[in-house]
């Protein structure tokens, strides 16, 4: 985690430590929970009332436990989607494939990003603040 240095207590986006790298951390998450959505979220293995009927037990509701999954991943995915928003509309996906997707600023630059070096990484230490903020 060298790449990321921990705001000072004079900057105005700064974080105690441990928020900061829950911050990262939370972030770097996404792409799996976004896989894991996916996953649910894919109908093509639910009850289809055309075959054989399902037989069930009062006790215990897939159902309702996939719906409440796929809830809980929505809201976190909306997190980290909303502070993005929030932090820059133009250059969103690019923050998103930094933070996200771990990709660096040259990486970046490479796959076209029109900003600089200076306001990328302010971009990134605000979307860090706000996310912590709402985590």
């Amino acid at each position: 985690m060298s790449k990321y240095r921990i705001p000072r207590k004079k900057s105005k986006y700064y974080l105690p430590k441990e928020e900061y790298l829950t911050a990262v951390h939370y972030s770097l998450r996404y792409p799996s929970l976004l896989a894991e959505y996916n996953a649910i979220a894919d109908t093509s293995g639910t009850i289809r009332y055309d075959r054989e009927r399902v037989q069930t037990s009062g006790s215990f509701d897939s159902t309702e436990s996939t719906g409440i999954r796929l809830a809980e991943i929505k809201t976190k995915l909306n997190i980290i989607d909303t502070a993005i928003k929030e932090t820059s509309k133009e250059f969103g996906e690019y923050l998103r494939m930094g933070v996200c997707y771990g990709f660096t600023f040259e990486q970046l630059k490479g796959k076209g990003m029109p900003c600089e070096h200076a306001k990328y990484y302010r971009m990134r230490r605000e979307y860090l603040y706000k996310l912590a903020k709402k985590i």
